[in-house]
């Protein structure tokens, strides 16, 4: 799969910063909101963080979304079939069975409709961990085949659904999420965060902000000019 072969060197690059690093006032736990800086545009947090910034897109990935896994079936012997209903805007997958896949043989194809669009061809797969995405717009579902010949039926265990959103015009988000040229982020707490311009970084939620950020101001970490 053509983009898979791309997102390691994506993300190596995502986490290098470009320009200056600073250290936010409030380092406890919790949403924080700061004022994108004039030679910063593209202040991020590390990757992993949960974060985004005003008036851009962001990837919203949902464990387990009801209604998505609609079961699996049996196409021929040795060959089951997990068919998913996918969000609008859905543009990548994660599928993790309850075993090893044990080297068997994985199919993947995405549709619109009735168009198909495959992402694997009997790609061997060794553990039980299944990532997919895609770069066409439309997909509705997704159909993943596992070859298990010999071996045990597969399982589904979990699955994650990814789309492109924008947090600050969703409904769901709160109205202090919504202040132009900020950066928003959740502290994990525990640890010391720094900010960087990082353009490539990617701006990512696993569910939507609650109540209201705390405004932090920025100090240049050392190295940084000071």
């Amino acid at each position: 799969m053509g983009p898979m072969l791309s997102l390691a060197s994506a993300a190596l690059l995502a986490g290098t910063p470009v320009g200056p690093c600073y250290l936010p006032s409030d380092q406890t736990a919790g949403w924080k909101r700061v004022e994108l800086p004039a030679e910063a545009p593209a202040l991020s947090a590390p990757g992993g963080i949960e974060q985004f910034r005003a008036g851009e897109r962001a990837l919203f990935t949902e464990a387990d979304p009801p209604n998505t896994y609609l079961g699996a079936t049996k196409r021929r012997p040795g060959r089951m079939a997990y068919t998913f209903r996918l969000p609008k805007g859905a543009s990548r997958m994660e599928v993790e069975f309850l075993e090893s896949l044990n080297g068997a043989k994985v199919d993947a194809t995405a549709f619109i409709g009735a168009r198909a669009y495959p992402l694997l061809s009997e790609r061997r797969q060794h553990g039980g961990h299944l990532a997919l995405e895609w770069n066409v717009e439309g997909v509705d579902s997704l159909v993943v085949e596992v070859h298990h010949h010999l071996r045990e039926r597969p399982v589904v265990r979990h699955w994650w659904v990814s789309r492109g959103v924008w947090p600050s015009q969703e409904a769901a988000v709160p109205s202090g999420f919504h202040a132009p040229r900020a950066l928003y982020f959740r502290h994990p707490g525990g640890r010391r965060l720094e900010l960087c311009e990082m353009p490539r970084q990617r701006m990512q939620l696993s569910r939507w902000p609650e109540g209201a950020p705390v405004d932090v101001t920025l100090t240049r970490a050392r190295g940084e000019g000071n």
